[in-house]
């Protein structure tokens, strides 16, 4: 018979006995959780890449200087991407006797590609979405611009040589999230009307901007082409306009990344254990077919082939699983999914069945090649090949795999490397405390009670089972308490009060007047910073060229202008992580402060020298610090600040941002009154994505938690396993010398509950400093370790584990005595 039928009848054999009952389930659940993490992480991926696409109005925005060529809108089309053409500039419009600074903007029919207008037809009417343009002839304003120009909607607005009726006001634009440094009250009309306006000079400062949509392929395509054909264009692609959307995307990216990464761990920890204890269980058998005249090459091929078709077995119903449950996850969900949400692809399927092939080769292949070794003579004798199983082997193999799969799964080498190395120091860490404390109990007078007898009789083992069981219970413990936390500071990292307006344009002669303005209307100190222009020309003393990055990004980064700052004072969300801050004794001499990004990608770092070309004249300072810059507070921040005797000269604005309380919009009306040369910028839509992200985000990471919940409970019985065999047999020797059912299950209990105490106060601290590791590193979050961890710890885990133990000896009191003496294994 060949080996791989041979196998299979084994493995059915097996089955039926029940010995693969955990094998079997922690396989499963290893790829249940890595399909279905990848199919909700791909689809929910997609949906957040949606939601951000929607405040940047397409899949794709050109952006340009200059009016956009035709034949970049003709391969856009031609690739079959949807097109829609934008312009937008600051203009004055007019209302009677009265006259506004707008932004104005027109756009093609089609817009937006992605997301809707909510409109209103009365400043207190309901709101409606749209996805169409106003009509030619036409106008959308802003709400506040009715008291400022002292109009109705209805009244006609004189927008340069064109007079257009406003409609309908604007109550939420879905792409203002991009670039609003450079937004005023708008006006939006349809691009025909463009023309007729005369406001499209020679020399006018407009900015245009194609937006795309289509098939991520389609668009690939289409930006390999504009690379090459037009390097100088600026692709925005979803989240990179904003750092502050950008970071918040970033750290529910990694949220997700953890919560699968610490489901294979712990699956892998379960499969490893069972895997021993299963082929612990196989000697018997290998040696009876040894008898027979089986090879070490025939044993080897019928082990390998038993695991393949386990984990055959095991890929389908773990990836039927994996589905089902990110079929549960997306209905829960459903409120914060889009409706058109895209379909699940046959990938996850595929990565499943490999993960289940990879665990069980690496995980348990190595323990059950070690049975070719099983001597025949262990059919005559029971103490022959009784250490074939005892060695080192399988741990670095395993290991070797567990690193492999949680850098294919999380698919970012630093979070894996970071969370390996924490898992490996945690391990060392547990077996190094487990085993002290198991010595311990084993030198004290009371080692000889019956609740202790258990854990110093078999120290190795009881180590292993605390340190394993440990292991569960920190994964447990890090994925609902901590994680709480986590997400608690994660958003509490957008702060209610955070600054919800901006403004801009402020004169220098204006300053003083305007802060006492927002002292007495609005009750705030807003500081305000100096804002300079400047385009990056030279580092180092050499010319800087954009075609000098490979990147694209970095290319159009170095191709467009900066803003600038220059402050004696190192802002309060900014902090040095090289070199020095300015030092006032330096005065004159010229200094700049990166952002730790920026400095990244053009290739900085403190110690080069830096020349931006100003109003046509050329600065050059030295980079003295870098700085890493908490872009999600809202505050005024720069990538590049200079000390006050660098930029002292140059043509100056000046930008502040505040928070103004809901029913104080009078304020900003007064405000642009006053002060006609100030622009404001709302934040309040832009704060309330960043916050309905946070929300989604910490919805998903509670769900997929799940399966991590699950893997740990299995690592709790696969730790109870390895002494099953042990505990039944004496079981059957107290009951054989009198023992009662009710005072052996007392004494399991007690042993359980001390077991599950140790192991839980160990996991309680270990889940607190994987929450602290966790946080600043990789999330830069500011984590405070929870004191009632250890606590928590000892309580849960006494409970899991007593509960976990009554499930897997529940059947040791139900066979006669003299049946487990005889056969033992059974």
């Amino acid at each position: 018979m060949s080996a791989w039928r041979q196998a299979l009848r084994l493995l059915w054999r097996d089955g039926r006995a029940g010995e693969l009952r955990l094998l079997l389930a922690a396989v499963i659940i290893a790829v249940a959780a890595v399909s279905g993490v990848a199919w909700l992480a791909d689809r929910v991926s997609q949906a957040t890449d949606v939601r951000a696409a929607e405040l940047l109005g397409g899949d794709r925005v050109v952006r340009s200087n200059d009016p956009i060529p035709e034949d970049w809108v003709d391969q856009a089309r031609d690739y079959g991407l949807q097109t829609v053409r934008s312009a937008e500039f600051p203009s004055v419009v007019v209302a009677g006797e009265y006259t506004q600074l707008v932004s104005l903007k027109a756009v093609e029919s089609g817009y937006p590609l992605r997301g809707s207008l909510q409109l209103r037809d009365e400043p207190e009417g309901p709101l409606s979405a749209v996805q169409q343009p106003p009509e030619p002839g036409a106008a959308w304003i802003a709400p506040r611009l009715l008291p400022l120009l002292e109009m109705d909607v209805g009244d006609t607005l004189e927008v340069g040589a064109r007079a257009l009726d406003t409609e309908r006001l604007i109550a939420l634009e879905p792409d203002r999230g991009g670039g609003f440094f450079n937004l005023a009250p708008r006006v939006l009309i349809h691009w025909d009307d463009l023309e007729g306006t005369g406001l499209v000079q020679e020399g006018s400062r407009i900015r245009y901007r194609l937006m795309l949509a289509g098939e991520p392929a389609d668009l690939a395509r289409y930006e390999a082409w504009l690379t090459d054909h037009a390097p100088e264009a600026e692709l925005q692609a979803p989240g990179e306009g904003d750092p502050a959307l950008s970071s918040v995307m970033e750290q529910a990216q990694r949220f997700l990344g953890l919560a699968a990464l610490l489901t294979v761990v712990v699956a892998g920890v379960a499969i490893l254990l069972t895997a021993r204890h299963y082929a612990s269980r196989q000697i018997d058998r290998i040696a009876i077919m040894r008898c027979l005249g089986a090879t070490q090459r025939q044993v080897t091929a019928i082990l390998t082939w038993k695991l393949l078709w386990l984990g055959l077995l095991a890929g389908l119903i773990g990836t039927a699983l994996g589905y089902g449950l990110h079929l549960g996850m997306v209905a829960l969900l459903a409120d914060y999914l889009p409706d058109d949400l895209a379909g699940a692809g046959p990938l996850p399927a595929l990565t499943g069945t490999l993960v289940a092939l990879s665990a069980l080769l690496g995980f348990a292949l190595p323990s059950l090649l070690r049975l070719r070794d099983v001597p025949p003579l262990r059919v005559l004798r029971r103490d022959a090949g009784s250490g074939v199983l005892r060695g080192w082997l399988p741990y670095p193999v395993a290991l070797a795999v567990i690193f492999g799969l949680m850098w294919w799964q999380g698919g970012d080498l630093r979070l894996a490397a970071a969370v390996f190395g924490a898992v490996m120091a945690g391990l060392a860490a547990l077996g190094a405390i487990a085993a002290a404390v198991v010595y311990g109990l084993r030198r004290t007078r009371r080692a000889r009670i019956t609740t202790l007898s258990g854990l110093v009789r078999r120290p190795a083992t009881a180590t292993l089972q605390i340190v394993a069981v440990g292991l569960g219970l920190t994964a447990l413990l890090l994925l609902s308490v901590v994680r709480e936390d986590l997400l608690a500071t994660w958003e509490r990292g957008v702060d209610p009060e955070a600054p919800n307006y901006f403004l801009i344009n402020v004169q220098p002669d204006e300053v003083d007047e305007l802060e006492r303005f927002l002292a007495d209307r609005a009750g705030v100190s807003a500081e305000l910073y100096p804002m300079i222009r400047g385009r990056l020309v030279g580092m180092n003393g050499e010319a800087l060229d954009p075609e000098d990055y490979a990147e694209p990004r970095t290319r159009r980064l170095v191709a467009r202008e900066f803003n600038l700052s220059h402050t004696d004072n190192l802002p309060d969300d900014n902090r040095v992580i090289r070199g020095r801050w300015f030092d006032e004794r330096q005065a004159d001499r010229p200094q700049w402060s990166v952002e730790e990004d920026i400095a990244q990608r053009i290739g900085v770092d403190v110690g080069d020298t830096l020349t931006y070309r100003i109003s046509g004249r050329e600065v050059t300072g030295e980079v003295t610090s870098i700085r890493r810059v908490q872009w999600d507070s809202f505050n005024a921040n720069f990538f590049v600040i200079g000390n006050p005797g660098l930029l002292a000269d140059a043509p100056t604005t000046y930008i502040t941002s505040f928070h103004l309380p809901e029913g104080e919009a009078r304020v900003i009306a007064d405000l642009v009154r006053q002060f006609p040369s100030v622009t404001p910028v709302d934040l309040g839509a832009i704060l309330e994505a960043v916050r309905d992200i946070i929300r989604q985000g910490s919805r998903v990471v509670e769900l997929m938690a799940t399966l991590t919940l699950v893997a740990g409970v299995l690592v709790l019985l696969a730790a109870l396993q390895i002494t099953g065999d042990q505990r039944r047999f004496e079981t059957a020797l107290m009951r054989s010398l009198g023992a009662s059912r009710a005072h052996i299950r007392r004494m399991a209990r007690r042993e359980f509950l001390l077991l599950g105490a140790l192991s839980g106060g160990l996991a309680g601290v270990a889940a607190g400093l994987a929450g602290w590791g966790a946080a600043g590193p990789l999330f830069d979050l500011d984590y405070q370790f929870n004191p009632w961890l250890p606590a928590l710890g000892v309580a849960g885990g006494a409970v899991l584990v007593w509960a976990a133990g009554a499930l897997a000896t529940r059947d040791h009191y139900r066979q006669s005595p003299m049946t487990l003496l005889r056969d033992p294994d059974d």
